[in-house]
């Protein structure tokens, strides 16, 4: 009977865990150091569905969720027109997505949130 109350209370703290991170990193996130936008939705029974897109660069980029864990969720990125292909982790972080890129690019960036404003 304990083990059975246990395992409830550890699947109830990592549900609740779950849905705290969706809430956060859900949105329109933008920054300086780059010209795409990422926009993170998340449904319960999809999962994650992460997109880039620039109007600079007049380009669309969709990432596909390969690691999902308490505080973080990780991405493949493919771009077949140029080949280019990178893992990003997105973590919240105070208030910002962090973003480490690994493959063809490694580096790290911050964004804020971008509030999209409607009339």
């Amino acid at each position: 009977m304990k083990n059975l109350l246990l395992s409830l209370v550890m699947l109830f703290s990592i549900t609740t865990q779950s849905h705290e991170l969706s809430e956060k990193l859900r949105g329109a996130w933008s920054s300086d150091q780059t010209s795409y936008y990422v926009v993170i939705l998340h449904d319960e029974q999809k999962g994650y569905e992460v997109v880039n897109f620039s109007f600079a660069e007049n380009q669309t980029l969709e990432e596909t969720v390969i690691e999902e864990g308490s505080n973080y969720i990780k991405t493949r990125l493919y771009n077949k027109t140029n080949n280019f292909e990178t893992h990003v982790t997105y973590t919240f972080i105070d208030g910002e997505l962090h973003c480490k890129f690994e493959g063809k690019s490694n580096h790290s960036s911050v964004y804020k949130r971008y509030w999209l404003m409607t009339n």
